[in-house]
């Protein structure tokens, strides 16, 4: 009588890890899809409460801060400062961000991984962007005022601000 021994043949397991991989190149792309779909999704979040904070500062103050730090109340040179009264009598720093200003997760800036920011010269509008997922946000050196509008000048790659998008921006 023969003796059998008990396990996996060679063949046995050469199909078992053939198909594993085939299941994990399969599955991949698919996971790293919604891992960028979900810090596209966190960035715009983020950006929708900074524009929040910034269109309360703007109704406090009655014009925009010259940097996002400011809405912490501890920029210089800002009118949200310690001996400050706002239009609508609130005594200065008011803390328009609970905490620190969020950081673009996307960042590629080694001085600033804060959320890109630019106002007008009369400090009555704002455009406020991130680097978004392919890491070259506007393809701008900063984007300029003129006419009572934001001029971009670069290249944006379209779909502007949608859910797939390379390039995250976001408008007052």
């Amino acid at each position: 009588m023969k003796k059998r021994f008990k396990g996996f043949t060679l063949v046995e397991l050469v199909i078992t890890i053939g198909v594993i991989t085939i299941l994990v190149g399969v599955a991949t792309p698919q996971i790293i899809g919604y891992v960028n779909r979900s810090k596209i999704a966190r960035v715009q979040m983020e950006l929708t409460s900074l524009r929040s904070a910034l269109q309360s500062y703007y109704s406090d103050w009655g014009e925009y801060p010259s940097k996002l730090t400011a809405l912490r109340g501890t920029e210089a040179g800002e009118r949200n400062t310690a001996t400050s009264v706002s239009q609508t009598g609130l005594q200065g720093p008011i803390d328009y961000i609970e905490k620190d200003l969020p950081v673009d997760i996307f960042w590629t800036d080694e001085d600033s991984k804060n959320y890109k920011y630019a106002v007008n010269t009369d400090k009555t509008s704002f455009i406020l962007w991130s680097n978004g997922p392919n890491k070259k946000g506007l393809a701008l050196a900063a984007p300029t005022y003129n006419n009572g509008a934001w001029v971009l000048t670069g290249t944006v790659t379209p779909p502007v601000g949608g859910k797939d998008s390379d390039d995250i921006i976001v408008l007052p």
